[in-house]
């Protein structure tokens, strides 16, 4: 599903720091350029400040466009935000834990962490399934998480969160683990509510949670509309394990409205493809929810597909964490070092006057008068530092690779020049959960998976047979169209989509009713080796690459 995140609040830092409010919010100094900002899209620190520093007019929503980051999941949002000049954190007055788990796996506890707030400026209220990003200040830096709001105050100032103790933790076990005057002393801020809301009807939901995604259970509950049926699935490795549980079938038991099914691994063992497809046919056109750990999400949304539901009706939350694993130094990555040396040798063959005799030169339509540095542009440092970066790495000694000559050509490139506000399929949006078979067999989050260049076409993914990777269950209420889509989809006529349809939606074309007055289909061969658009005349024309970012 589209994620449509909750714009962040600039905070006045100026007007908290006149009030005393600011004193106890440590200011990060050292910042690693090669930290994970938008795990969705694989975004660093550091490509999201050069991309800045190239356009000094950069917002969170050219950021978005340029590079895919904050666009999903809104987890990455306020870092960006920060990046970006501005402050979009609320500081934590007092915080207090509450263990909800027994004493059964301490270990493995989850805790209740209600934060209240400053109250200056008023804290927003969060809507149901949405989720805040929260900060501690530990070992001098700013480590950040993401966790749904399990409930909220009437004035917004209290937010309650809940978080599992994992083993070897940097976020989590320092919090969980300290005495009452070592967690006092953890500076703590959050940002904004952020996420999908849940859309605002009638539809049942029917959430699947397992272990300490619950909370996505509690949100949906405390936010739920009168008259709108929620069915909590509720797993768990044991019944001291289960956080909320007494609340949850409080809530069913008290009406019609609320229904729950916990199961525990040791009694009931693990929910399975028969246990989904009974609660699919027991609430018909429901809107589902799944958190929990990896294994149990694949799982589970494995299972909802093979029941067929629609994947436009499934939202998964998922949340990623920093990892600091390194791999280990071998011997084969003492061979690769050896050889870095010469590395460096393909890069004279990017000079312009060498550019001819590079194999596969010729141009895609529309970028024979660029240069080869136009898109093959420097990678930052000098070359001393990227050997060295690169040599590290190798070794094992450095977390993170580097661009070595110059920068990658990626989706960033190719939207710095073609970016479309409107487009119908950006790239990023295959970044989504939905999306993940397509990405296997196609990888249509990346420009070049359809418009490879050097290869002196328009469009060198000629199988029409794509658009079945994601619109095989497409299904189309009132078709106007004929034959219909259902009928088309049925014949396995693929080739048909693009005669009526515009890919990327940049030109002033309708699509026709009938099959009959559809473009025809040598009309589009050729039109994605080299002629003419057969749709009309671009609205949104490319920039020249010294105008992109």
């Amino acid at each position: 599903m589209e994620r449509n995140p909750t714009a962040i609040v600039a905070v006045d830092t100026t007007a908290l720091a006149d009030r005393g409010f600011m004193e106890a919010i440590p200011v990060r100094q050292v910042q690693d350029q090669d930290d994970l900002v938008c795990h969705c899209a694989g975004v660093t620190r550091a490509r999201i400040k050069s991309a800045i520093a190239t356009a000094p007019a950069s917002t969170l929503e050219s950021l978005g466009a340029q590079l895919g980051c904050g666009v999903q999941c809104g987890c990455c949002r306020p870092l960006v935000q920060e990046l970006l000049g501005q402050s979009p954190w609320y500081e934590v007055a007092n915080a207090m834990r509450t263990t909800l788990t027994d004493d059964g796996h301490p270990e493995r506890r989850i805790v209740q962490l209600d934060l209240q707030l400053v109250g200056f400026p008023p804290y927003p209220q969060a809507q149901p399934a949405q989720h805040v990003v929260l900060q501690a200040w530990l070992d001098e830096s700013w480590i950040t998480r993401t966790y749904t709001v399990v409930r909220q105050s009437e004035d917004g100032n209290t937010v309650s969160i809940a978080m599992r103790r994992i083993e070897g933790g940097e976020f989590g076990q320092r919090l969980i683990d300290v005495d009452d005057a070592t967690f006092a002393a953890i500076p703590l801020r959050i940002a904004v509510p952020a996420g999908e809301i849940a859309p605002a009807d009638s539809r049942p939901m029917v959430c699947f949670v397992a272990g300490v995604g619950v909370t996505l259970a509690l949100s949906l509950l405390h936010g739920r509309r009168p008259g709108q049926h929620l069915h909590v699935d509720y797993s768990a490795s044991r019944r001291g394990d289960m956080v909320y549980a007494d609340r949850i079938e409080g809530s069913a038991s008290s009406g019609r409205e609320v229904s729950c099914h916990l199961r525990t691994d040791d009694v009931d063992g693990f929910i399975d493809d028969e246990d989904i497809l009974e609660t699919v046919k027991q609430f018909p056109g429901a809107r589902y929810y799944v958190c929990g750990p990896p294994a149990y999400t694949r799982r589970l949304v494995d299972g909802l597909h093979k029941a067929e539901v629609a994947d436009a009706d499934v939202r998964v939350e998922a949340f990623f964490l920093k990892t600091n694993a390194r791999p280990r130094p071998g011997i084969r990555r003492l061979a690769y070092a050896a050889g870095i040396a010469l590395a460096f040798l393909p890069l004279l063959l990017l000079a312009p006057a060498l550019a001819k005799f590079v194999p596969n030169d010729a141009h895609n339509p529309g970028h024979v008068d660029l240069e080869c540095s136009e898109c093959h542009r420097e990678a930052p440092g000098t070359m001393r530092q990227q050997l060295q970066a690169k040599a590290k790495h190798l070794l094992g000694l450095r977390a993170s690779d580097i661009a070595f000559g110059n920068r990658p050509v990626n989706n960033a490139a190719c939207v710095g020049c073609h970016d479309d506000r409107d487009d119908r399929h950006p790239a990023y949006r295959f970044l989504e959960p939905r999306f993940a078979a397509a990405r296997e067999t196609l990888a249509p989050q990346l420009c070049v998976s359809c418009h490879r260049e050097h290869t002196g076409t328009r469009v060198s993914q000629t199988d029409t047979g794509f658009c079945a990777a994601c619109h095989s269950d497409t299904k189309v209420k009132d078709d106007p169209a004929s034959p219909t889509h259902a009928v088309l989809f049925r014949d396995k006529r693929w080739e048909t989509c693009l005669t009526c349809h515009d890919f990327h939606g940049n030109h002033p074309h309708d699509p026709p009713h009938d099959l009959k007055d559809a473009i025809a289909p040598q009309t589009i061969a050729a039109y994605l080796r080299a002629a003419k658009s057969p749709y009309g005349e671009p609205v949104v024309k490319a920039k020249q690459p010294e105008a992109s970012p």
